[in-house]
């Protein structure tokens, strides 16, 4: 079964690698956006097909797109500088976009759920546990909802 998903994971790279490429040129928030809504339908459809570790593997790419679209647009660089942690760096981000230091700790928390559980853990690590990494999965579409809101109030 995993040497099938590996065929199938190269097929899916092919068909992402404009976004991923158009990503590392410097897209707009809103092509951000418009990207890592396009991962979330791919993890979603992999998640219905019985992938879950491709699946977890695009909704990385989908929670990374729509944070670099945050992060650009209110700190304008896509990776926090070298003395601050990711953590710190996606917290500062939403409260800059005008969410509370507790809704912006709760949201750092999540990213990094996703980084080191879905994309770490689930992909890499090939360990899947449903109970634990599904919700994180349905979850994203309600964040990238949240950062698509909090971009289309800030000014610019």
């Amino acid at each position: 079964m995993r040497a099938r998903t590996r065929n199938a994971r190269g097929s899916e790279r092919e068909a992402s690698s404009s976004f991923a490429g158009q990503a590392d040129q410097g897209l707009a928030a809103g092509e951000r956006v418009k990207a890592a809504r396009w991962y979330l339908e791919r993890a979603y459809e992999l998640l219905a097909r019985g992938d879950p570790y491709d699946a977890a593997e695009k909704v990385w790419a989908a929670v990374k797109a729509a944070t670099e679209a945050l992060t650009v647009k209110v700190l304008a660089k896509r990776a926090p500088p070298g003395d601050w942690t990711w953590r710190r760096f996606v917290k500062e981000a939403f409260v800059k976009a005008g969410l509370s230091e507790e809704e912006a700790e709760k949201l750092a928390a999540y990213y990094i759920d996703v980084r080191d559980r879905l994309h770490g853990a689930c992909f890499y690590g090939l360990l899947y546990e449903e109970g634990e990494h599904k919700p994180l999965m349905k979850k994203a579409r309600w964040y990238v909802d949240l950062i698509e809101r909090a971009l289309e109030r800030l000014p610019g």
